[in-house]
């Protein structure tokens, strides 16, 4: 069930994610700047509504908000480096690559995320 709560409000971060990358590249910004404009924005979206509705947690926002930045720019790495690979050695095209990225890194982070940031004894404890 938290998996599937996961997916749902990260669905609306990725939503946010490939929306704003799509209007960035589609006006001229280079693919990898779109990729980290959109998955600032999609992080920032899904942070928000995952501490809240899927780990239920109110507390220690700022450290858990840091940790969540910090699972974010491993998957942003993941993210950008995979993007590369199929658009620099594939040839595929930015905007399909980006929704090829995403399930691999939403598994990426879930697991990140709720091993670390969302820990409540973890964060207790620190």
């Amino acid at each position: 069930m938290q998996f599937l709560l996961y997916c749902i409000c990260g669905g609306i971060g990725v939503s946010t994610d490939y929306a704003i990358y799509y209007l960035a590249f589609t006006n001229g910004m280079w693919y990898q700047g779109a990729n980290a404009l959109g998955y600032l924005a999609g992080t920032l979206m899904s942070f928000t509504l995952n501490r809240v509705f899927t780990f239920g947690m109110r507390d220690r926002v700022l450290q858990r908000l840091f940790l969540f930045l910090a699972v974010a720019a491993v998957g942003f790495a993941a993210s950008a480096l995979l993007l590369y690979a199929l658009v620099q050695w594939l040839q595929v095209d930015p905007r399909i690559a980006k929704l090829l990225t995403l399930p691999m890194v939403v598994v990426l982070q879930f697991s990140l995320n709720r091993r670390i940031t969302f820990n409540s004894a973890g964060a207790k404890a620190t």
